[in-house]
């Protein structure tokens, strides 16, 4: 992913701010964890941890100390994010961070069984034209599931956008359309899969990508 270039959001360039996503495997459920920093003045890395859509652990730190540093440079601070990403991650492998009983159980019993993958993830967005290549597989034994319906919309936009379609024999769908504006404050690619094996979703925090000043060296 792109780091979000520094300065007051303009319109502009539109990417996905700095950071990394993994799904986790914890015990017989899976976490979706979500890294980025929030880039400057605000100087912070934010990570999540979802499940099943709903976010359950949230960890933060301030890297003021690196960006005022002689040399700082961009490579210094996706170091620093990924070493906190990969920490939570450590954390969940290990138990120490884990997802409640209450949400657990609620798994259970809804008897939802499949999980939704962004496959392209990091190149999905290219020349203000999305495709997103997702696949729904069964959790147990990671089968493709068929004829699952899925569906994808942005929040925090000024109009709806919404697009659905569902997957083939092979568990997978591509979803194709122009990239809808972001407001200055960003918003969410919320991706939901829905079938008769049960429903997911998984969440990617976007950004307007400010323009550089013609005197500052792009990033």
């Amino acid at each position: 992913m792109r780091s979000v270039a520094r300065g007051r959001p303009r319109r502009g360039i539109l990417a996905m701010s700095s950071g990394f996503n993994s799904d986790v495997n914890a015990g017989r459920e899976v976490c979706h964890v979500q890294t980025e920093d929030h880039g400057q003045p605000e100087c912070l890395i934010e990570t999540l941890v979802y499940h099943r859509g709903r976010i359950f652990h949230r960890s933060t730190s301030n890297y003021s100390d690196l960006a005022t540093a002689p040399g700082f440079s961009e490579g210094a601070l996706r170091e620093r994010v990924e070493n906190q990403h990969r920490a939570v991650i450590d954390a969940i492998r290990d138990g120490a961070i884990a997802i409640p009983a209450a949400a657990s159980g609620r798994v259970e019993a809804s008897g939802d069984g499949i999980q939704v993958r962004l496959r392209n993830a990091t190149s999905w967005l290219a020349a203000g034209q999305a495709t997103l290549d997702v696949q729904v597989l069964r959790r147990d034994d990671g089968k493709p599931i068929a004829n699952a319906n899925i569906e994808a919309n942005f929040t925090g936009l000024n109009e709806e956008a919404r697009f659905s379609t569902t997957t083939g024999k092979d568990g997978l769908a591509q979803l194709r359309f122009a990239m809808p504006p972001l407001g200055p404050d960003g918003s969410e690619l919320v991706i939901r899969a829905g079938s008769e094996s049960g429903n997911d979703e998984v969440r990617y925090a976007l950004r307007s990508k400010a323009k550089s000043a013609p005197q500052e060296r792009k990033s």
